[in-house]
């Protein structure tokens, strides 16, 4: 399935694990990160190199979507002071829990409406997720997202440019390993 609009899914707000749930608008179904060309290569990366390689992919997808623009003050500033940091989960657990409104509103309001910011907030969100797995694939997904909605035109092709950069990235860290 492609991943390229925003419009093939719905996005649900875990309260238990403060991170949307992407599901298929068509099925119902929930998208697993399996399903694009992203989900395994992330899976394969972790396994050989490593947790600490896909989270270093996680916040490689975060700074792709400027993260210098937002203010230190902001919950999207707070997350992205959090996610450059190797901080013990429950540090990560607290700003996640504190932001979790704004990523709710990032996420039922932001996304459907496509606003970039929203996209960059979700992105910021899932680095400091405490599996460095599932870190990866939602920033990627998101980071996606905000391609899709930061381009003037084409934003198909901006959403496949960025997932062939994701691409480029893990298939570089196999080849150097």
């Amino acid at each position: 399935m492609s991943d390229a609009k925003v419009g093939q899914y719905y996005y649900i707000f875990d309260s238990r694990t403060h991170r949307p749930l992407v599901l298929d608008r068509a099925t119902g179904e929930h998208h697993p990160p399996s399903s694009d060309s992203r989900g395994p290569l992330i899976d394969h990366v972790s396994t050989r190199q490593g947790p600490a390689v896909v989270r270093q992919f996680a916040r490689w997808c975060a700074r792709r979507v400027n993260p210098g623009a937002v203010s230190a003050h902001t919950a999207a500033g707070r997350l992205w002071a959090a996610a450059q940091r190797d901080a013990p989960p429950d540090a990560w657990q607290r700003v996640r829990r504190d932001t979790a409104d704004s990523v709710m509103l990032a996420m039922s309001l932001g996304l459907p409406q496509r606003e970039p910011q929203a996209a960059r907030l979700l992105t910021l969100q899932a680095c400091t997720h405490p599996e460095a797995q599932q870190a990866a694939h939602d920033a990627a997904h998101m980071s996606e997202r905000w391609a899709e909605f930061s381009a003037p035109s084409a934003p198909a092709e901006e959403a496949h440019g960025m997932r062939a950069r994701h691409v480029d990235w893990l298939l570089d860290r196999l080849s150097s390993a």
